[in-house]
């Protein structure tokens, strides 16, 4: 899914050290022509911005 697709409730999946970890969006703002998206996972809560044509992979 594309960044500036995503929803606040959509679960996006990672890996770290060959484990499967799942972030929670909690918020996604514009911020220029990028977006500024808001996680929470087991690891806490981050946020990180990207450009609005990146892809994620969504857990479903």
């Amino acid at each position: 899914m594309r960044i500036k697709q995503l929803k606040p409730g959509v679960t996006i999946r990672d890996w770290l050290n060959g484990k499967v970890i799942h972030f929670e969006v909690l918020d996604v703002k514009p911020v220029g022509s990028r977006f500024e998206v808001t996680f929470r996972s087991p690891l806490g809560r981050s946020s990180a911005i990207y450009p609005g044509d990146a892809f994620v992979a969504v857990a479903q």
